[in-house]
């Protein structure tokens, strides 16, 4: 059955201030699990959703019956109904507390959270109304006002006058990469979901793409000198399709161009990325070429010869 914004909005406002009692232990878990639940397992951020939209008569327009965040957005994928920008009132928005990748849906950060969006406002910012937020370890409903910077993408139900599909925007550019170590090219890498190089065996040489708009990169020789930048990604072109001279790396310096759409969209991303030296604990994250806090505009230290390296965009 259909139903209308306001009336989701009309439930959901009902709700703000309703705290849970013990350990994750509320109403919406209860009537979600049958019984009455409690333990750090019972996250209820998404019960609390399901459970508006169940005493709106709506259900069917959140496509699945879930607890998982991500489960979630992904049926708003499955259904052609997931946005990452233009959000309205009514959409059922998720947010991403790391710049980790979604595991459900392609090219979004991960679903940490969930709530409904009230207004969107002009400063940029939106109001949501969310269950299990706030400060005390058991959460209550609150409205929020949100960055967009966190938001990783919504869920349009279709309400009553709404189009039957939406059109959802590009999604999110990955950095696609893979080195070389011991005279071998290892797999290429997507992201943080591993790292490139194997623990031992140090990197000579680097090879970086990007899924949309460009990056360039290049490296520095241990006991040697800052090779020449480069912009390609092509193992067999010794010129422009990699950074390395099959001689011990130190350091790495990546910068990312954003393409106008996405910072229309997203806003700017850079290359957020880290390397390991031998055996070692990775060192700390470098953004872009950026020299400011702690940062020395470049990943790793003159000689120390690395044998990871992860590389991701972020805001």
């Amino acid at each position: 059955m259909s139903t209308s914004v306001d009336k989701i909005l009309s439930v959901a406002r009902a709700q703000v201030g309703t705290k849970a009692t013990n350990y994750k232990k509320c109403k919406y878990n209860t009537w979600y699990y049958g019984s009455a639940v409690s333990g750090s397992s019972y996250d209820w951020c998404e019960t609390f959703v399901q459970w508006v939209f169940n005493e709106a008569g709506a259900s069917s327009l959140l496509y699945t019956k879930t607890a998982n965040c991500g489960a979630q957005a992904k049926a708003f994928y499955d259904k052609s109904r997931l946005v990452t920008s233009g959000y309205r009132s009514g959409d059922v928005v998720f947010f991403h507390w790391s710049n980790d990748k979604s595991s459900y849906v392609p090219s979004v950060y991960s679903c940490d959270h969930v709530g409904i969006i009230e207004s969107v406002n002009t400063d940029g910012t939106i109001t949501t109304i969310e269950g299990n937020t706030g400060s005390s370890a058991n959460g209550e409903v609150m409205r929020r006002t949100r960055s967009l910077s966190v938001v990783s993408c919504a869920g349009r139900p279709a309400y009553v006058g709404a189009a039957s599909t939406v059109t959802t925007t590009a999604p999110l550019p990955s950095a696609l990469y893979r080195v070389r170590a011991g005279g071998k090219w290892y797999k290429e890498v997507d992201g943080t979901s591993g790292y490139a190089g194997e623990i031992g065996k140090p990197i000579t040489d680097i090879a970086i793409k990007v899924t949309k708009g460009s990056v360039k990169y290049r490296v520095h020789l241990k006991g040697g000198k800052w090779l020449p930048w480069v912009t390609g990604y092509n193992i067999g072109d010794d010129e422009n399709g990699y950074a390395g001279d099959k001689k011990l790396i130190d350091a790495i310096e990546v910068y990312y161009n954003t393409p106008a759409d996405v910072v229309q969209s997203t806003g700017y991303l850079r290359a957020k990325y880290r390397v390991a030296p031998l055996n070692c604990a990775y060192y700390a994250w470098q953004y872009d070429t950026e020299t400011s806090g702690s940062q020395d505009g470049y990943a790793g230290v003159m000689g120390n010869a690395i044998d990871r390296f992860q590389l991701t965009l972020s805001k």
